[in-house]
């Protein structure tokens, strides 16, 4: 193909100012047509006041066509011309139309001018205005010619209506508007078709797109003969066989819509074996198996979001930006559509979601705090109509303030688990190999939920142990056991780890030398960090995760920065609302681009890090953006009686259990044989609800504790903490 002034693509796309529209139009012997398409297309943008273009690609034409293209482009500067040197037919003319078009949006329309330009407007109003992601017009029957051709269509229509599950009036019309990435995603299909370009709706339909149709004139073609002129019910024929094919594609083998999977076949990357299924593969595929019943509503689709991330953090810093901006341009078509909160938002600032282009425009969109979530839970900022029967529910307890909860839906948790996957790669650990983790041991989990994280232990050999007996006793058979399953990656918050390596140094030193351990939870010091390389033997590698979102960010090398799942999440570094400099401490504010069930823009997690400069380079060559260290978290632990200790950890998952009692607590120690706690009670509370807690708080730190109980109505939640080893929260 060859492209006008001989430029490609990517420096038409680059020199060129950004353009609203693109219209696109495969053209097989059409030169009497073009002249009077060119010149309505171009009045339509001149009166609708559009910066567009009109990319006329020439289909290997025998005729004239290509010298027409030639002609137009030179009279007006908005027509492009892309020439094929064979026929590619009307697909593959979409593609290289689409591939060298500049606009924001494209249209797609043929050149027999059956179809009117000046309904292209229409079209692209109704993509802006409904914030759906494809807008189709269907033929209108007014003054149509109903002969076989009409028979046959309709008669199509029924049959891929009532094969993909759909309810169109005219799926194969391919008089479409969507803006320029989704169409390269529908575009992405794998098997061989006579006339693909019948499918687009139902690509899009499988793909998760959501669309509306318009009713559009259609006239008789005046001028020129259609490639099925004469040759119908040879066409329909094929068409059948393509719905074979097209079952096949879109129901039986159909695969998640993996945008970052669609973004590496368009930057022509190669998906290689990842790690850990290179590593022990038959092992491996047993485990996903598992994971329906292991990991809630998490799925198989996981392996295959396992799979891209392990390729896309290869990807230039670039790329990954670009990948980001598609994916929160789609998110915030979807919220704006579909989330009555954030649509809400944005009409009071008087926002569109063409507005929303890339994370520059972020700052345009309002911050989100955990207590607007608490206030507009289960219907405002939720999806509208989503099936709860598909969504998980997480109940937290923060630094401060009442029970919170989010939800995320089976894509989201997906993604999270590929997600922790890769970050546990970085490391040197493979799947199958030994792991130890230390836990709650379920606190604030169901029976159930306790149960499914016990067998999910055994099938990927990972042991289990207490992050709550931490005495002496408790740290001593802690390091037994190290000694006898050996595990190459350890993992646990910093603050039991630090214990931990304390003991380890005070007996001697590890009977083996793990790969790394992994610290999360809190704030990791460099003198944490040190004591713990001393007495575990190997890297220690920090992990950033959130209760909202699971795993966020982790080291690669020891002290290099977090590189941020990027793929999922984009990070924010604020300071007074603005970014901060690399270098400058700021609140961190996450946009979660996958759970679309319960959209986070913007939402500021309570935590703080250093920002790093996103230009600088890593270690590594990965492509992901980096925060620096995590800030605010500080390790602390609660000494009870005969040497009993908890981490802080112990209290907010135990105060977890009880929102329906307790709004918010404080815990401090108050001497060496008693602590306090300061309670704020919901409507529930109860004298019998409170020995509960008593007891269950005793069962760990003795039972002759000495327990002071305050009540307080109100907390200012800006407050700092001031009490020393103290941890509030919201239960």
């Amino acid at each position: 193909m060859k492209y006008q002034n001989g430029a490609g693509p990517d420096s038409q796309r680059q020199a060129a100012a950004s353009l609203d529209l693109s219209v696109v139009v495969p053209c097989f012997n059409e030169e009497l047509n073009l002249p009077e398409l060119s010149q309505r297309v171009l009045r339509m943008f001149d009166a609708g006041g559009l910066r567009g273009e009109l990319v006329l690609v020439d289909d290997g034409s025998s005729d004239k066509t290509a010298q027409v293209i030639g002609e137009q482009s030179r009279l007006d500067s908005r027509v492009v011309g892309v020439f094929h040197r064979v026929n590619r037919g009307m697909a593959g003319a979409w593609r290289t139309g689409v591939q060298a078009a500049r606009g924001a949006h494209v249209a797609i329309i043929d050149a027999d001018l059956q179809y009117q330009p000046e309904d292209v407007p229409r079209l692209y109003r109704t993509l802006l205005d409904s914030s759906v992601d494809v807008v189709q017009g269907w033929r209108s029957s007014v003054g149509r010619d109903r002969g076989t051709r009409y028979t046959l269509s309709r008669g199509f229509n029924t049959i891929l209506n009532t094969t993909f599950g759909m309810s169109l009036r005219d799926n194969k019309s391919g008089f479409v508007c969507c803006a320029r990435e989704v169409i390269q995603d529908l575009l992405t299909y794998k098997g061989r078709y006579a006339y693909w370009q019948s499918f687009i709706m139902v690509a899009a339909h499988t793909k998760g797109y959501s669309y509306k149709e318009i009713e559009t004139v259609f006239e008789d073609r005046k001028q020129g003969q259609s490639f099925l002129e004469g040759q119908a019910y040879r066409a329909a024929a094929r068409c059948l066989v393509d719905v074979g094919t097209a079952i096949w594609e879109y129901r039986a083998n159909a695969e998640p819509h993996d945008l970052a999977r669609n973004f590496l076949k368009k930057e022509g990357a190669e998906l290689d074996e990842p790690p850990s299924r290179r590593a022990n593969p038959g092992r491996f595929r047993g485990y996903v198996a598992t994971l329906p019943r292991t990991h809630a509503i998490a799925a198989r689709n996981a392996e295959r979001y396992y799979e891209t991330l392990s390729a896309t953090q290869w990807l230039s810093s670039e790329k990954v930006r670009e990948l980001q901006d598609e994916k929160l341009r789609r998110l915030i078509r979807h919220v704006y559509r579909s989330v009555p909160y954030y649509r809400a938002k944005m009409q009071e600032l008087r926002l569109h979601p063409e507005d929303i282009r890339t994370q520059e425009d972020l700052p345009k969109l309002p911050l989100v705090t955990k207590a607007d979530v608490r206030k507009h839970l289960y219907f405002d900022i939720m999806q509208e109509g989503v099936s709860h029967g598909d969504l998980l529910k997480r109940t937290m307890s923060g630094k401060t303030g009442e029970p919170f909860m989010a939800f995320a839906d089976r894509g989201a948790l997906e993604f999270r688990w590929a997600a922790a996957l890769r970050f546990r790669d970085w490391t040197g650990y493979r799947f199958g190999e030994p792991v130890t983790r230390f836990w709650n041991e379920g606190l604030g989990l169901s029976e159930v939920q306790a149960a499914k994280v016990q067998a999910d232990a055994r099938f990927s050999n990972r042991t289990l142990l207490s992050a709550l007996e931490l005495h002496a006793g408790g740290l001593e058979a802690s390091i037994r056991s190290l000694g006898k399953h050996r595990p190459v990656l350890i993992e646990g918050s910093a603050e039991v780890l630090a214990m931990l390596a304390e003991q380890i140094i005070a007996q001697g030193s590890l009977e083996f030398q793990p790969k790394a351990v992994l610290s999360e939870g809190q704030e990791l010091g460099e003198r944490a960090r040190s004591r713990m390389e001393q007495a575990f033997g190997c890297k220690v590698l920090d992990l950033y995760g959130t209760g909202e979102f699971s795993d966020l960010a982790c080291e690669a090398e020891p002290g290099g920065g977090h590189f941020v799942a990027a793929e999922g999440y984009i990070i924010e570094v604020l300071v007074n609302g603005r970014p901060a400099q690399p270098g400058e401490q700021g609140e961190l504010f996450v946009t979660d681009l996958n759970n679309r069930c319960m959209p986070f823009l913007r939402y500021a997690v309570g935590d703080r890090a250093v920002a790093m400069d996103p230009q600088e380079p890593g270690a590594t060559s990965r492509g992901l953006p980096r925060i620096g260290k995590l800030l605010g978290r500080e390790p602390a632990t609660f000494r009870g009686l005969d040497g009993a200790c908890v981490p802080a950890g112990f209290f907010s998952a135990l105060f977890a259990e009880y929102g329906y009692a307790v709004r918010r607590f404080q815990v401090a120690e108050s001497s060496p044989s008693g602590i306090e706690l300061r309670l704020d009670r919901a409507p529930r509370y109860s004298e019998a609800t409170l020995d509960e807690i008593k007891n269950r708080i005793r069962q760990r730190l003795g039972a002759s504790l000495a327990i002071d109980v305050s009540f307080q109505e109100s907390v200012d939640e800006a407050e700092p903490l001031s009490l020393p080893r103290a941890a509030f929260g919201r239960a």
